[in-house]
């Protein structure tokens, strides 16, 4: 512990839909929250942008609301963490007043853009460990550079949702490495914006942020900020890192074989990693970690809730609840009779990055039962999941247990598909603030309550519940047959010529 005064460390979790502010003791308790809810402005289905004055807004009051709360209670605010969706842009004047709407991570304006680039990926693969992608950052900047000029001439600074926010609290221009890995302008390798990309993406190194490690004070609270929220001035404010893997962080990918699967609408596997893989491919997206210093290799599978939100609203009616929906799973067999699902509604992820991929449903009789087509479905969503699991194995090597969060880990049939399809122990957390948590173990360590991140990842979760699922073995050549049947119809549909 921290002597005789027990620290206090409010969080700020940057979300697409909610900005939250959790009050924690260094014990990893949480003693107050408070939560706004906002949405992204959809103007087509390209284009996705959110006033800025959104997480403005909702961070004053965030502040204030935890102040007050504090004051009554008797309590202190001793630190700030952040931590936020990391991809989204904001272009600001030299006042700090956003020029226009930010231009959200998952917009597609700038889909031509990185086409363009396509000839210099190798490139750009070595230097920032991933492809050319339209949900980073630096293309979204070479955006507003060639179709809103002024605007681009007129901005200070381009900044993520996390450095304005910083910037709102402390005055500074700085943003850290876990944000400037999902830029493309970043060199993974020695940490720093780099010329060469900054040149191929047509970006001025003048109007990007300072670069500091996660885990790091970026600065303290300014007598502004302490006016508009009541949060004194001069409070240290840690830059957490991203959320993706703050998250990491908080479900303890801290060594070499850890790695955690979130199943959301999309699906995202972590790896831990100590350095860059010498033998980096473009089969992974390699990026900076929240652990200062270290690096994770991530994996996508685009389709993964929404898969399932689809199928409900196609095959069920509208009482019917996803409780039930689980029993009706657990009617149909491992294999689903059969019944194959290619998950690839949204195009593929990785490993390939196939835009041009379908979805479908392969192998069906008519014996084949809605049941059937249920379970195929997260079936195919595990395993492809399990080939994602092999090319980040060939990285860090095997691990026999793996981390699971999300919406779709709500389903305990799920679960064990999961389980038995890896061949590998799950480990699911019942603390669903793995994201603020993650936040909270960077602030004790930067505000040195913890002497490192073993040590303050054993105190906050000690007392942590967990549901442990085992493979079960009797069902490993079913799965086995069945996703290399899977493979070699995605292979046939889509890569043979």
């Amino acid at each position: 512990m921290g002597g005789i005064h027990i620290m206090n460390i409010a969080v700020i979790d940057v979300g697409t839909s909610s900005m939250r502010g959790i009050l924690y003791n260094e014990a990893g308790e949480i003693l107050h929250i408070h939560q706004i809810r906002y949405s992204v402005h959809y103007l087509n289905e390209t284009f996705a942008e959110q006033n800025p004055d959104d997480w403005k807004s909702s961070l004053y009051k965030i502040g204030k609301n935890l102040a007050e709360w504090a004051d009554t209670n008797n309590k202190k605010i001793d630190g700030l963490s952040l931590t936020s969706q990391r991809s989204s842009v904001i272009p600001i004047d030299k006042y700090t007043h956003p020029l226009s709407p930010a231009i959200m991570w998952m917009d597609k304006r700038n889909t031509s853009i990185c086409s363009e680039l396509k000839y210099a990926e190798k490139l750009i693969v070595k230097k920032t460990g991933a492809r050319v992608n339209d949900v980073f950052s630096g293309s979204k900047m070479t955006w507003i550079k060639r179709n809103q000029p002024e605007i681009y001439k007129a901005a200070y600074k381009l900044l993520t949702i996390a450095d304005y926010l910083a910037l709102l609290m402390t005055g500074e221009f700085k943003t850290d490495h876990t944000y400037g890995s999902r830029s493309s302008l970043m060199n993974i390798r020695t940490r720093q914006w780099d010329d060469e990309l900054l040149k191929l993406f047509e970006i001025d190194k003048g109007k990007l942020c300072d670069l500091i490690s996660p885990g790091e004070i970026l600065g303290t609270t300014t007598k502004e900020f302490f006016q508009a929220t009541g949060i004194r001035q001069g409070t240290p404010l840690v830059s957490a890192g991203g959320d993706q893997l703050c998250a990491a962080l908080g479900l303890g990918i801290i060594q070499t074989g850890d790695m955690e699967l979130t199943t959301g609408t999309g699906a995202f596997l972590l790896a831990y990693s100590d350095r860059v893989p010498e033998n980096l491919e473009d089969n992974v997206i390699c990026g900076a970690h929240a652990e200062k210093g270290k690096y994770v290799l991530e994996s996508s599978i685009i389709s993964c809730c929404s898969l399932y939100d689809w199928f409900k609203e196609q095959f069920y009616s509208n009482d019917k609840d996803y409780d039930s929906i689980n029993q009706d799973i657990l009617q149909s067999v491992p294999g689903a009779n059969g019944c194959i699902a290619l998950p690839y509604f949204q195009g593929r992820g990785t490993p390939d990055w196939n835009t041009k991929a379908a979805g479908c449903f392969l192998n069906l009789t008519l014996k084949t039962t809605k049941q059937d087509m249920a379970r195929s479905l997260l079936e195919s969503i595990a395993m492809e999941a399990a080939n994602n699991i092999d090319v980040l194995e060939n990285y860090v090597g095997n691990t026999d247990k793996i981390h699971i969060s999300g919406g779709l880990t709500n389903f305990s049939s799920f679960n064990q598909i999961q389980a038995d399809v890896y061949q590998k122990k799950l480990i699911k957390s019942q603390n669903p603030e793995q994201t603020s948590l993650g936040g909270l173990i960077n602030a004790l360590v930067a505000l040195k309550c913890q002497k490192d991140y073993p040590s303050a990842l054993n105190l906050v979760k000690k007392n942590e519940e967990s549901l442990i699922y085992h493979p079960d073995k009797k069902n490993l050549l079913v799965y086995k047959e069945k996703r290399m049947h899977m493979n070699k119809f995605y292979k046939k549909l889509y890569l043979d010529k």
